[in-house]
């Protein structure tokens, strides 16, 4: 017994007629019948009652003809879930990101293709970069996106997602917030320094070291922060200074930002993948923010 004979069958009992079956399911009588005769043969029961008027169902009929069409219609829902799996319309799409990326246009890129694909169960977790890189390359996380530093991670596609300059961070009270112009680097020597720590992105936290180092003295770090808004409330409450991505939002009493000039490198946000990686959930969603947020 398989899918066709079911088919057949089910077509049979429902039009109550070996012709009229015949043309649902697109073949000729006699085949039809053939069939039918083999699954009563294999099944050792007669499942037709047959005149010259009509074909019904005998008892038998009636218990398969039950179990045929739920059968069917499982079959039939399995094939649906699983072509909209692979046109991306179902599915698990699962999305990490740093705290900068949600600072940038990434949310309404988040809400279109919600929108766009309400059946697709989205993730978002906030991971540090390595986090990030671990879980996409073991393949339990589908997108990241994260601090790249002159780095290609190995098997990962990755795009340009935000590219920023770095602006400085000073409390209110401080001498370098009296003065409008920019600040040089080389400035800083002798302050009290506030940073994200070096395992988050130990390419990045080397480059500003390095640019530091370039003017001539190595920062005196007091403080280590994730957060943003952390670094933020610290620089406010007099902690020590920060670099801070020009695009964070900010708006907090005792804090004020000044632009900067030295050799600083950019704050980039990636987004990578997989490769080979080739979900439709996952490249609709790359899509989705190219479209509301664009590529660098």
């Amino acid at each position: 017994m398989d899918i066709r004979q079911l088919t057949y069958f089910v077509a049979v009992a429902e039009e109550g007629h070996f012709g009229r079956a015949a043309e649902r399911v697109h073949i000729a009588q006699p085949p039809l019948s053939q069939q039918i005769k083999k699954l009563e043969d294999e099944l050792g029961v007669r499942l037709f009652d047959r005149t010259s008027r009509r074909v019904a169902l005998t008892r038998a009929g009636e218990v398969l003809y039950e179990r045929a069409v739920d059968i069917l219609s499982r079959m039939h829902a399995a094939e649906e879930q699983l072509r909209a799996m692979a046109e991306g319309r179902r599915g698990r799409l699962s999305v990490g990101f740093v705290g900068p990326a949600m600072e940038s246009r990434l949310p309404e890129a988040v809400r279109a293709y919600r929108e766009a694909r309400p059946d697709v169960t989205l993730t978002l977790k906030q991971l540090s970069t390595m986090q990030q890189l671990e879980l996409v390359a073991e393949g339990q996380l589908d997108v990241g996106f994260v601090r790249l530093f002159d780095e290609q991670p190995a098997l990962m596609e990755r795009r340009l997602f935000l590219q920023e300059e770095y602006v400085l961070a000073v409390p209110q009270a401080h001498p370098l917030a009296q003065d409008a112009g920019p600040v040089q680097l080389a400035a800083l020597a002798g302050e009290s320094w506030i940073v994200f720590p070096r395992e988050s992105g130990p390419k990045l936290y080397d480059a500003i070291m390095d640019a530091c180092r370039q003017e001539g003295f190595t920062p005196r770090i007091v403080q280590e922060t994730l957060g943003k808004q952390t670094t933020a409330a610290l620089v406010a409450a007099g902690m020590g200074i920060s670099l801070l991505p020009r695009g964070t939002t900010l708006s907090r009493p005792g804090l004020v930002t000044r632009e900067i000039e030295g050799p600083l490198p950019l704050m980039e946000i990636w987004a990578v993948w997989r490769t080979g990686n080739d979900a439709a959930t996952v490249h609709e969603f790359l899509d989705a923010v190219g479209a509301e947020a664009g590529w660098v």
